[in-house]
C-alpha cells in the first residue's frame, strides 16, 4: 500500500472551515479535481488573510503534499497541528509529510501521540499501516511488526495487508508468521504472482531452516500452479528451487533446463542445474552445469559462489589438484588448506603402508630363508 492510497484513505471527508471565505470552496473544488497547482495558489490566498485558520492551513498542507512538496506542507501543516494539536487528522497527514521528506523518526514519534481508538475503523487501518511504515523506516521494527499485525488482523480480507504484514515479518527473520501471513494473501488473491512468489519463498526458508519437509510439499503445490499458469523465467526458476530443496534433484535439473531456455544468459539456472546434479552424484554433469554458469557470471561474488562448488565436486571425484585451483578462485582458504593437510595425511599414509609391506616382505624373506636352511640341514644323530 502506497502512501499516497493511504492519505486518500484518510481523506475521505474534506474539512469544513468555521466561517466562509473567498476562494475555500474554489480550493477544495480544485483539490477533489486534482488541480493541486490552483488548489495552492487558492489557499495561499486564503492562509495570508486567514494565518490562525487551522482548516486552511491543513488544506494547503495537503495539497503540497500530493504536490511532492513535502517539506512545504511541513511548515503549512505544522501550523496547522500548532493552531489545534489535538486534531488527529492533522498529526496523520503531518505524519505522512514528514515520511514522504525522509523524517521518519519524527513522524514516528508524532504518530505515536494519535488516539487510535478514537478514528473511524477505515482511518484506523490506515493509520496503523502508516504508522508502521514509520516505524520500519525508522528502526523500530518490532513495533511496526505489531501496527502491521494488528491491521492485519482488522482487514483478513485484504490480500495486500497480508503481504504487507508477511513482508514484514519476513525480513525480521519470523518465518513462521512470514509464511501463514503469504499463504493468506495467496488465498485470497491465488493470481497474483507476488503473493505466490512472496509465500514460495517463505516456504522455502521454513523448510531449509526447520527441516520441515511439509514446508516444501506446500511450496511443490503452490510453485507448480504458478509455473503451470505462466511458465517464465521467475516462475521456473523458482519452482526448480523448491523441487531442489524437496531432494527432487532430476526433476530439478529438468527445470533449470526449462528455465536457462528463457533465459540463457543467466548464470543461475545453470548453477542450480550443477548443484542438482552434484546432489545426485552426477559429477561430470555438474561439472558441465557450472563451467556453463562460469561463462555467464558477471559479478565477483558470483563467480566465487560457482568456483567454490566446482571445488566440491573436484573434490569428491578425487581431483584434488583441480579441487584445490577451484577453491582458491573461489576465496576458500580454509578448503584449500584442508585438501592439502587430506594430502599430506595421505602422503604418509602412503608412506607408512609402504614402509609397513617392506617390513613385512623381509620378514617373509626371512622365513622361507629360515625354511630353506632347516631343509637342508642334516638330520640330528642319535
Amino acid at each position: 500500500m502506497r502512501n499516497r492510497l493511504i492519505v486518500l484513505t484518510l481523506a475521505g471527508a474534506l474539512l469544513p472551515l468555521a466561517a466562509a471565505h473567498a476562494g475555500w470552496e474554489e480550493g477544495v473544488a480544485a483539490f477533489k479535481a486534482g488541480n493541486y497547482a490552483q488548489a495552492i495558489r487558492e489557499f495561499e490566498t486564503l492562509v495570508a488573510a486567514n494565518p490562525d485558520q487551522a482548516a486552511v492551513q491543513m488544506m494547503l498542507g495537503r495539497s503540497l503534499l500530493k504536490s511532492d512538496r513535502a517539506s512545504q506542507a511541513i511548515t503549512a501543516l505544522r501550523k496547522a497541528y500548532d493552531l489545534d494539536p489535538n486534531d488527529a487528522a492533522t498529526q496523520i497527514f503531518l505524519g505522512q509529510a514528514y515520511l514522504d521528506a525522509g523524517r521518519a523518526g519524527e513522524a514516528a514519534q508524532l504518530l505515536s501521540r494519535v488516539n487510535a481508538s478514537s478514528l473511524p475503523a477505515s482511518q484506523q487501518q490506515a493509520f496503523s499501516a502508516i504508522y508502521s511504515e514509520a516505524l520500519t523506516k525508522s528502526g523500530q521494527t518490532d513495533r511496526a511488526a505489531g501496527e502491521l499485525k494488528k491491521l492485519a488482523a482488522a482487514k483478513p480480507g485484504d490480500a495486500d495487508i497480508q503481504y504487507q504484514y508477511g513482508a514484514m515479518e519476513f525480513n525480521a527473520g519470523n518465518i513462521a508468521p512470514a509464511a501463514a501471513a503469504f499463504e493468506k494473501a495467496h488465498r485470497i488473491a491465488p493470481t497474483e504472482a507476488k503473493y505466490a512468489r512472496a509465500y514460495v519463498n517463505a516456504l522455502i526458508r521454513l523448510g531449509r531452516e526447520s527441516n520441515d519437509n511439509s514446508a516444501y510439499s506446500r511450496a511443490l503445490e503452490a510453485a507448480r500452479s504458478l509455473a503451470g499458469g505462466a511458465a517464465t523465467y521467475e516462475n521456473l526458476l523458482l519452482l526448480g528451487e523448491v523441487q531442489l530443496g524437496a531432494k527432487q534433484y532430476d526433476a530439478a535439473a529438468a527445470t533449470f533446463g526449462q528455465a536457462s531456455a528463457k533465459n540463457g544468459g543467466d548464470w543461475l539456472p545453470h548453477f542450480y542445474a550443477g548443484q542438482a546434479s552434484t546432489a545426485s552424484g552426477r559429477y561430470a554433469d555438474a561439472e558441465s552445469a557450472l563451467r556453463r554458469a562460469l561463462d555467464r557470471a558477471g559479478q565477483s561474488a558470483d563467480k566465487s559462489r560457482i568456483w567454490r562448488q566446482l571445488g566440491f565436486v573436484y573434490e569428491k571425484q578425487k581431483k584434488l589438484a583441480e579441487a584445490k585451483s577451484a577453491y582458491q578462485n573461489g576465496g576458500d582458504s580454509a578448503a584449500v588448506a584442508r585438501i592439502t593437510e587430506n594430502e599430506e595425511i595421505n602422503r604418509h599414509n602412503t608412506e607408512t603402508d609402504l614402509e609397513a609391506a617392506k617390513v613385512a616382505e623381509i620378514e617373509r624373506q626371512r622365513r622361507i630363508l629360515q625354511e630353506q636352511i632347516q631343509q637342508q640341514s642334516p638330520p640330528p644323530r642319535r
